[in-house]
């Protein structure tokens, strides 16, 4: 029994070695060339499909792409169409800026003969390449060409649900993620009830909004409340994934990224959490910062988790060169820089750090400036769309079209009442007439 019990306990640490050996780079680098050796050997279609998953997903980006195009077209010879869709949703992500790439991609996705799922990867694959365009504000041509698909490509009428989705994902990246006006607002609200109903399956197009909604309600004049509540569908999605992975013996698929980003940004909410959550959150991210190296070097090279936790728990002087590192990511936004002094300008007002409180002063000013700048072209776009697009069925909520369904028969149930009174009446003045003109003869 000790000897059994000492075997049970060797193969529960290599279960627990194997993920964590292949989360470094020279762990992987062994497994990968493990795999591409017995791909050599594997005859048939859906085993080389498993083995590749294997290298795909122990792979970095440029690996992955070209993994990514083996499994499409093995998956295709083993008949596996989920694996094939899957592929094509990865490869949208990987080339969103490539619009050669992404037409093949969507000629590819036309073959599929499941229409339903046909109509979900493609709605995928053009918001993803949608969204990546849409942050290059100064491409005029593909502002026309966006707003044009808007008005004349879209049946706004139509009940088709993917094409509603398509449609009103034009309209909030036509607005830009920085709008906030009531058309922006409708639009994100009637998108979010369709994702909702959305089945399970669908899980990218839900992985997809969730991530935009998310990061438009963090904005410094966004939804906290909201934004921690997307990102916790996230969380919810991704643990359900991981199971799902678990069962098909996909044992590298990692998620560790993934759920680092969503605790992230949870943490940037730190407003609309109370103390117990805040802790929750930061020994999560610790945790994944304990065991995933490339956590580990994305929290050490940009600080934002942790300047969010010390705004969080008000420790002002360690959040203070925590934010300044943070602000030295050329890639942030101007509604990221925005929110980023803003926390400068409180941490420093309480440490009494009269130049660092100044100077976070006047660059917030400035990129609110440069947001007040991009909502007036907002407006602008409103303006242009908003006749069109809000008299529609399209932003109304389900029960708002159950209702517009249910007029016209409480119209005519209305209308039939009132001819039913009219013509009741009608009988009753007949009558008393009737029976006046009997009476005079009888008294004559």
């Amino acid at each position: 029994m000790k000897r059994f019990n000492i075997i049970l306990l060797l193969f529960l640490l290599l279960a627990v070695c194997i993920p964590c050996h292949a989360n470094n780079k020279t762990g992987k680098q062994v497994y990968i060339q493990k795999y591409k050796e017995q791909l050599k050997t594997t005859t048939n279609a859906r085993d080389s499909v498993r083995k590749l998953y294997y290298l795909f997903d122990l792979s970095d980006r440029e690996g992955q792409k070209k993994y990514a195009w083996d499994i499409y077209h093995t998956a295709g010879r083993a008949g596996d169409v989920n694996s094939q869709l899957d592929m094509l949703r990865n490869l949208a992500t990987f080339y969103a800026k490539d619009d050669s790439v992404i037409s093949l991609l969507l000629s590819l996705t036309d073959k599929v003969q499941n229409e339903e799922a046909k109509a979900s990867t493609k709605t995928f694959i053009l918001n993803q390449q949608l969204s990546t365009k849409s942050k290059q504000p100064d491409d005029t041509e593909f502002q026309t060409m966006l707003l044009d698909s808007i008005t004349k490509s879209h049946n706004l009428e139509g009940k088709d649900v993917y094409d509603r989705l398509s449609l009103l994902y034009q309209i909030i990246q036509y607005l830009g993620v920085d709008a906030d006006g009531v058309l922006f607002k409708q639009c994100l609200d009637a998108y979010a009830e369709l994702i909702d109903d959305l089945p399970v399956s669908d899980y990218p197009l839900k992985n997809q909004f969730y991530t935009t909604a998310a990061m438009i309600h963090s904005r410094i004049n966004g939804n906290p409340v909201k934004a921690i509540q997307f990102d916790r569908n996230l969380l919810e999605i991704i643990e359900q994934l991981q199971q799902m992975y678990i069962k098909k013996n996909r044992k590298f698929r990692n998620y560790d990224t993934n759920k680092f980003i969503c605790y992230r940004r949870m943490m940037s909410n730190y407003s609309a959490l109370q103390p117990d959550e805040i802790q929750e959150i930061h020994d999560s991210i610790l945790a994944l910062y304990n065991r995933n190296i490339d956590v580990k070097k994305t929290m050490d090279y940009e600080g934002q988790a942790f300047a969010f936790y010390y705004m969080a728990i008000k420790d002002y002087k360690k959040a203070i060169p925590a934010i300044k590192g943070t602000l030295q990511n050329t890639n942030l936004s101007s509604y990221q820089r925005q929110k980023y002094y803003g926390m400068l300008m409180e941490a420093a007002k309480a440490e009494n750090d009269r130049e660092t409180y100044v100077m976070s002063m006047e660059h917030f000013i400035r990129h609110s400036n440069e947001i007040d700048s991009l909502r007036k072209l907002t407006m602008k776009r409103e303006i242009m769309l908003r006749d069109s697009i809000l008299p529609s069925p399209l932003l109304m909520s389900v029960a708002e079209r159950n209702t517009s369904k249910a007029r016209p028969a409480a119209l005519n149930g209305g209308i039939f009442m009132v001819l039913s009174g009219v013509l009741a009446l009608l009988l009753i003045v007949y009558m008393v007439l009737y029976f006046r003109q009997r009476l005079n003869k009888s008294k004559r």
